[in-house]
């Protein structure tokens, strides 16, 4: 383990480094859909059941609404047989947290059996802080690896910009930092250990790194269900393989082969799969009904909308992503076949948010369900700074002797400096976003976001930022109360 430490470079340093200074930044509030999340581990553990109605009674102001109506009672859609409770959610989130609520149970009882008095019902500080920060950890390791991911096809100082660039220009810290029991942070997790493995295999795989590939495939369904697009990855390289003749298929044991890696990559996919089966057949009555009752219109997706309405528009909201996907496409220019399979991988995911009924995700900050694609963002972001470097290399070069010297040195900064406009932007829209300035849900006027970013947030951003850091509680309480008032007057429009 040491010896690993000694061979990061100071790229990695730096990441390591960037964590450290902003985790005082992780908020433990369960908030929304975390709640339904957080349900498995906390009812599993504490209570040893799957009765989810006392947990859902610990929800936020706004899913108290949800899932109880006036008189405290469960609302009939949420009701199952045999006094369970309807959770729609995945159980991947809490698998993950597992390790860390564990620890802080054994660390509650401890402290209690020393003579203090900390409630051991799974939702004392203790809980929330560790599976909080456990959220960020593994966030960041999903930024480590993508990191590594973009390394493989571009130098170690821009895959390192690009992962910072994503990492704080991008949803990405609202759900690592503010609103850590949402799954996105932890579903983006998920993807970049299943790109970072896909990656490290090829070209020609063992039998065992196929079942491992397939494992994580599962694993990261069971994060969350939306990442099942991303099982397109084996099939296209399988398809892309063919065509390209990189593996001889026209040999019936090319093809038996095919079939038995296929075979058991899906067998271990169903098993990593199984605690999302057993959970949904005990709550639901059947291990294929994931709870979810929302509908998809394929034939009239909001393909616009998604990227650029004032409602969460992607691109409008985190412009740095219109970048990334350039470099998707430039990345055609590197390595045909990666770039064939996630663009088409991407596409596919963007037309199913698009076809969602829920495609601007309610109360989110930008289009949360794209956080799932950190890693792949971080890749094109560095190959769109790459191949922009080259083309400004290539004009100074015709300019030579007419340009100032010190250009050469300028451009190499600007992806820094660049960076730097926009994660900057998007943290004080961040902030707006999370102190109500803006709506948390519907459509925001950009004119008002613009004149805030350069009235409002330098005026109320040190105090409030210093409110948050010695009284969090406090201030997320009167948050809350705000956000209550906007949720209740709230239509969401398809």
């Amino acid at each position: 383990m040491l010896n690993r430490l000694h061979r990061l470079g100071w790229n990695e340093w730096f990441l390591v480094l960037a964590f450290i200074l902003t985790v005082p930044f992780v908020n433990p509030y369960i908030r929304g859909d975390g709640n339904g999340y957080y349900a498995y581990v906390r009812s599993l553990v504490i209570d040893r059941d799957l009765h989810f109605e006392n947990e859902y009674r610990h929800g936020d102001p706004a899913f108290l609404m949800m899932a109880f109506d006036a008189e405290g009672h469960v609302r009939p859609n949420l009701t199952m047989p045999y006094n369970y409770v309807r959770n729609q959610w995945a159980v991947g989130s809490s698998l993950l947290w597992t390790p860390f609520f564990l620890a802080a149970h054994g660390l509650v009882l401890i402290l209690n059996g020393l003579g203090l008095n900390i409630p051991a019902d799974g939702y004392s500080l203790p809980y929330r802080w560790l599976c909080a920060l456990g959220t960020a950890l593994y966030a960041f390791i999903g930024l480590f690896l993508a990191y590594h991911v973009a390394k493989r096809l571009t130098s170690p100082l821009t895959a390192m910009v690009a992962t910072m660039g994503i990492w704080f220009a991008s949803s990405l810290p609202v759900y690592m930092y503010f609103l850590p029991f949402h799954v996105h942070a932890l579903a983006a997790f998920s993807v970049s250990l299943f790109l970072w493995y896909w990656l490290r295999t090829q070209p020609m795989r063992t039998l065992k790194q196929w079942g491992l590939w397939g494992l994580l495939g599962g694993f990261m369904v069971g994060v969350y269900y939306l990442n099942a697009v991303l099982l397109l990855i084996p099939l296209l390289e399988s398809v892309w393989s063919r065509q390209t003749g990189v593996l001889d298929s026209t040999t019936s044991g090319r093809r038996v082969n095919v079939l038995i890696e296929g075979a058991v990559f899906f067998v271990a996919l169903m098993v990593a799969l199984v605690p999302n089966f057993v959970t949904k057949w005990i709550v639901h009555g059947s291990p294929r009904s994931s709870g979810y009752e929302d509908r998809f219109f394929w034939d009239s997706p909001r393909l616009w909308q998604v990227a650029f309405a004032s409602e969460h528009g992607m691109f409008l909201w985190t412009p740095v992503l219109l970048f990334s996907v350039v470099g998707l496409v430039l990345l055609w220019r590197r390595d045909r076949s990666l770039a064939s399979i996630l663009m088409v991988t991407f596409v596919t995911f963007y037309y199913t948010v698009a076809s969602y009924q829920n495609w601007h995700g309610q109360s989110a900050f930008g289009s949360r369900f794209f956080v799932s694609f950190t890693p792949v963002f971080v890749l094109g972001l560095a190959i769109f700074f790459e191949e922009s470097q080259t083309f400004l290399s290539r004009v100074l070069r015709q300019a030579e002797g007419k340009v100032s010297g010190l250009l050469p040195a300028a451009y190499r900064l600007l992806p820094s400096g660049f960076l730097a406009v926009l994660s900057l932007w998007n943290i004080g829209f961040i902030f707006q976003w999370g102190t109500n300035l803006v709506p948390n849900r519907g459509p925001v006027d950009f004119a008002v976001v613009a004149r805030n970013q350069v009235t409002l947030v330098p005026q109320r951003g040190p105090d409030l930022i210093l409110r948050y850091l010695t009284g969090r509680g406090q201030v997320v309480r009167e948050l809350e109360q705000e956000d209550l008032i906007e949720s209740k007057d709230y239509q969401p429009q398809r």
